[in-house]
């Protein structure tokens, strides 16, 4: 359960309506803070459409992400998006293969206490 509501159309204000134009229960938890949400999706739009990097290359590094950080959301719809540029079902199950992530400890950040 989400911790804020998802909010539709009707309860955000006009300005804000266009960040819902995906309807997803990601955006519309995100425009709980509007300007959030912009940055958020400013740096989406950016990895996704204009990044450099290798559309496979870049989806394998979502999902490992999603999936080290135990992120079902994330990690299930990057699957689908990781299909359309090439991730194989091979690609999926090696990630799944390393463990996830453990509770971050002192030892994950060296020179940290």
């Amino acid at each position: 359960m989400a911790r804020l509501p998802y909010l539709e159309a009707d309860q955000v204000a006009p300005e804000y309506r266009d960040m819902l134009k995906r309807n997803t229960n990601l955006h519309k938890l995100l425009v709980n803070s509007p300007e959030m949400a912009r940055a958020f999706n400013g740096i989406g739009g950016y990895i996704r459409f204009k990044s450099k990097l290798d559309p496979r290359l870049r989806e394998l590094a979502i999902l490992q992400v999603g999936w080290m950080e135990k992120s079902e959301y994330e990690f299930t719809h990057h699957v689908k998006i990781g299909k359309e540029f090439g991730v194989t079902d091979e690609d999926i199950a090696g990630l799944m293969a390393r463990p996830r992530a453990s509770p971050r400890s002192s030892s994950r950040w060296p020179g940290r206490s």
